[in-house]
């Protein structure tokens, strides 16, 4: 798949430069136009008029305020972006046909719809992951329904490559989806790892490997390494992890589940255990 445009919202929480730093290094990797938006909420949509009232606070005057916290948000999300840029040698531009640029735009709305709406019209979402590692709506929105590949990066990310890639298979739609959004990557890598798990296997250890390496030579993809993992009374989510941290991989890549949505990921680990502690970007 050619990648021409990235979408990356920014979610709640701290990191604010981290976040955006980790996703335009995402755009800068790929040499491609990356749209950044950042969501507020209507501050009509959370005033309580009763509640204000009785409290002796005006309408007008709840607004005025609000609106001033809105722009001073804008306004710090704005400098931050620019100094980024500037940092890692980004265009910012609005123009989506311009490669190795950026741009920031500002919506006012609810955060989770914006992002399920806005991300289906590009190539690639990146998403960071949620501030405990619970999934949030926003995270789930960009993830599970725009529809698109999705890489999520820690919220502090210094570099991106993908010269070693770790790909976990388990047999699943999903997984498929994953290895074929990452057959580009994978045929530049210098090195790529498939991992699966003894209860995913339907053959053979011999018959998957073989069946998995040839499908993938036919892309010009080289595996340097099959692995049969036994995971079963293993922390959930920790396997992957420290398999990927042990080998230094750059790269993962994993398939969502479909059927059980973002709650069961990655060689069957509960999501939210791998969403706080890895700090390795997942392609999905």
């Amino acid at each position: 798949m050619e990648l021409k445009k990235l979408f990356f919202p920014i979610g709640g929480g701290e990191e604010l430069e981290g976040r955006i730093r980790g996703a335009l290094l995402v755009n800068k990797f790929f040499g491609t136009h990356m749209n950044i938006m950042a969501c507020q909420l209507d501050p009509k949509m959370i005033y309580n008029v009763r509640m204000t009232l009785k409290g002796g606070v005006l309408m007008d005057e709840f607004l005025e305020s609000a609106n001033e916290e809105m722009k001073a948000e804008r306004d710090e999300i704005g400098a931050v972006f620019e100094a980024e840029c500037k940092k890692i040698s980004l265009d910012m531009h609005e123009d989506e046909r311009v490669g190795n640029s950026a741009c920031l735009r500002h919506l006012v709305g609810i955060r989770s719809e914006l992002v399920e709406k806005h991300s289906k019209y590009c190539d690639l979402v990146v998403v960071s992951v949620p501030p405990t590692g619970t999934i949030t709506g926003t995270f789930e929105a960009a993830v599970s329904k725009s529809g698109k590949p999705c890489i999520v990066i820690p919220r502090e990310l210094k570099s991106f490559k993908a010269d070693k890639i770790l790909v976990s298979l388990t047999g699943t739609a999903a997984s498929a989806r994953a290895l074929d959004h990452s057959l580009d990557l994978l045929k530049k890598a210098q090195n790529v790892t498939i991992i699966t798990a003894n209860h995913y296997l339907q053959d053979s250890a011999e018959e998957t490997k073989r069946r998995i390496t040839e499908y993938l030579a036919l892309h010009d993809v080289k595996v340097d390494k099959f692995e049969l993992l036994n995971i079963d009374g293993k922390i959930p989510g920790q396997v992957l992890i420290d398999y990927a941290n042990n080998g230094g991989y750059d790269l993962i890549v994993a398939g969502l589940h479909s059927n059980t949505g973002i709650k069961e990921i990655l060689l069957s680990g509960t999501s939210k255990f791998f969403l706080q502690n890895t700090q390795i970007p997942v392609l999905m």
